[in-house]
C-alpha cells in the first residue's frame, strides 16, 4: 500500500512537471512600440550641418561644463549629492528592486517549519484531589516536521508578474534619472538667473550714478538760473523711477538664492555670503551637436519611462489573463511523529504526505474577464501617453531650437541699439550742457539706454536659458553608464 501511494504521488508529480514544460504565459507579448519621428530638426537639414546630427554622449551627459564656470559646475556636484526629490527617487528604485525579489520569489516553493508537544490525560482522579497530574492515565505526543506549498506556474501568471515588476523597476530608474535631469537644468537655470539679475541690477545702479551726476550739473544750473526747477524736478523723478527698480531685482535675486538652496538641500539663506558677489553670465561659447530626432527616444528618460510603464503594463494582461485557466498546487508534509520523547527517531517515527490540488474558474469568469478588459483599458491609455510624451519631446526640442537661434538674433539687435543708446546719451548731455538741446532729449536719451542695457545683458541670460532648456529636451544630464 505504502509502495503504491508513492507511486502515485510520484506520477502526480510527473505528469504536472509535465504540464508546466508544455505550457507558456498567456496574454500579449510586449514588443517595442515604433513612432515615425522626423528625419532632422529645422535648420539641421543640410549636409553642411552633419556634425551637429552626431552626440558626444559623454558631453552631453556633462553638458554645463560646456559653459565653462567652475561655480555652476560645483553647485550642480552639490545639487546631484544633497537634493532631496533625488533621494525620494533613489527610495522608489529600492522598493520596485523589492517588489521585483518578491516576484521572483513566487516561483518558489513555499516551506515552513513546524514543531508541537501536547499532551491530553483522561479517567478519573486517583485520590481526592482534583489536580490533573493525579488522573489514571495520559497520552503524548510529539510533532516536527516541515510544511512545503508549491503552485506551478502552468500559465505564466506568475513568470508575467515577474515580467511587469522589472519592467516597473526600469521605469523607476528612469524617473530618477528624469529627476536627475530635471534637477541639473534647474540648478543652471537658477544659477544663470541669479547672475543675470545681479548683472541688471548692476546696470541700474550705475545709470542711477549717472543720472545723479546729470541731476547735480542741473542743480547748478537752475542756481544759476540758467535753466529752471522744472529740468530739475524732471530729472529727479527720472532717478527716482530708477531708483524704484533696485527692490524688486534685490527681491528677485534673494528668492533666486532660496530657490537654489533647496535644490542643493540646504537652508534657504546659506548660499547668500557664497553668491551674493556678481560675477559674469555664463554664456555658450561652442557650436551644440543636437543628434537627430531618434535619438532623443534612447536619451530622453521621460520616454524610456513611459515606454517601461507600458511594457509592465502589458505583462498584467497576462497576469488578469491567466486567472481564467486552472491552478495547479502541491502541498507536502515531511515530518516525525511519537508518542514518546525516546521514540521520536524510531524508524516508525517520519511521516510523508504529498496532496495535489487543481482549481479551475467555473462561475466568476465574467469577473476575470472584466479584469482583464479593466487592464486592457490601462494598457491602451499607457500607449497613448507614452506617444503623447514622445510628440511632447519632440515640440520642446524644435521649440528650443528656435528659441535658442532667435535669441541669439534679438541679442545683437540690442548690442547695437545699446551702443547707438549711449552714443545718444554722451552726445544729447554735452549738447544740453552746451545750451543746444532741451532737457527733455537727455531725459529721453537716458531712459533709452537703461531699457537697452537691461535688455541686452536679459537677452544674454536668455541664450544661455535657451540653451539649458535645449540640453535638457535632448535628455541631457545623466550618465548612460548606471545609476
Amino acid at each position: 500500500m505504502e509502495k503504491f501511494n508513492k507511486t502515485i504521488a510520484v506520477t502526480a508529480v510527473g505528469l504536472l512537471l509535465a504540464l508546466y514544460a508544455g505550457c507558456r504565459a498567456v496574454g500579449p507579448d510586449y514588443t517595442p512600440v515604433q513612432v515615425a519621428v522626423p528625419s532632422a530638426w529645422p535648420g539641421v537639414e543640410s549636409s553642411a550641418d552633419a556634425d551637429m546630427q552626431t552626440v558626444d554622449t559623454e558631453a552631453l551627459a556633462q553638458w554645463w561644463t560646456t559653459l565653462e564656470d567652475p561655480v555652476l559646475s560645483s553647485l550642480v556636484e552639490r545639487a546631484v549629492s544633497n537634493n532631496k526629490d533625488l533621494k525620494i527617487a533613489l527610495t522608489r528604485i529600492r522598493q520596485s528592486r523589492a517588489v521585483l525579489g518578491v516576484a521572483e520569489k513566487q516561483l518558489d516553493p513555499s516551506v515552513t517549519g513546524s514543531a508541537q508537544y501536547s499532551r491530553s490525560q483522561s479517567g478519573t482522579p486517583t485520590s481526592g484531589n482534583q489536580d490533573p497530574a493525579l488522573f489514571s492515565t495520559g497520552n503524548d505526543f510529539f510533532d516536527a516536521g516541515f510544511d512545503a506549498s508549491w503552485e506551478i506556474d502552468l500559465f505564466g501568471k506568475k513568470h508575467r508578474g515577474i515580467e511587469a515588476a522589472a519592467a516597473e523597476l526600469e521605469a523607476s530608474e528612469e524617473g530618477y534619472r528624469s529627476v536627475l535631469v530635471s534637477l541639473v537644468s534647474e540648478t543652471a537655470s537658477n544659477y544663470v538667473r541669479l547672475r543675470t539679475l545681479q548683472k541688471q541690477l548692476e546696470i541700474v545702479q550705475q545709470n542711477l550714478e549717472l543720472q545723479e551726476k546729470v541731476l547735480a550739473v542741473l542743480e547748478d544750473q537752475a542756481e544759476a538760473g540758467l535753466i529752471t526747477f522744472l529740468r530739475v524736478r524732471q530729472s529727479r523723478y527720472n532717478i527716482e523711477s530708477t531708483r524704484a527698480r533696485i527692490p524688486g531685482y534685490r527681491i528677485s535675486i534673494e528668492e533666486t538664492m532660496n530657490t537654489l538652496a533647496i535644490l542643493l538641500g540646504e537652508m534657504p539663506g546659506d548660499l547668500q555670503e557664497e553668491l551674493s558677489a556678481p560675477s559674469h553670465i555664463p554664456v555658450p561659447g561652442i557650436e551644440i551637436a543636437i543628434g537627430i530626432p531618434a535619438d532623443i527616444l534612447r536619451r530622453r528618460p521621460d520616454i524610456r519611462n513611459a515606454e517601461r510603464v507600458l511594457a509592465a503594463q502589458t505583462a498584467r494582461i497576462g497576469v488578469a489573463t491567466a486567472d481564467l485557466y486552472p491552478t495547479f498546487r502541491l502541498s507536502g508534509f515531511l515530518g516525525m511523529t511519537a508518542a514518546s520523547a525516546s521514540a521520536f527517531f524510531s524508524d516508525n517515527s517520519p511521516t510523508v504526505s504529498i496532496t495535489p490540488f487543481v482549481s479551475v474558474p467555473l462561475f466568476n469568469r465574467d469577473k476575470i474577464r472584466d479584469q482583464i478588459e479593466i487592464q486592457n483599458a490601462i494598457q491602451e491609455r499607457a500607449l497613448i501617453e507614452y506617444e503623447t510624451t514622445v510628440l511632447d519631446a519632440i515640440k520642446e526640442v524644435r521649440d528650443a531650437i528656435t528659441a535658442y537661434g532667435e535669441e541669439q538674433k534679438r541679442y545683437r539687435i540690442l548690442e547695437e541699439g545699446a551702443f547707438e543708446a549711449r552714443s545718444a546719451f554722451d552726445i544729447s548731455a554735452e549738447r544740453f550742457r552746451i545750451g543746444l538741446i532741451d532737457f527733455l532729449d537727455v531725459l529721453d536719451s537716458q531712459r533709452a539706454l537703461l531699457l537697452f542695457e537691461e535688455n541686452q545683458v536679459s537677452s544674454r541670460g536668455t541664450i544661455t536659458q535657451d540653451l539649458i532648456k535645449l540640453y535638457k529636451a535632448l535628455g541631457g544630464g545623466w550618465d548612460p553608464e548606471g545609476i
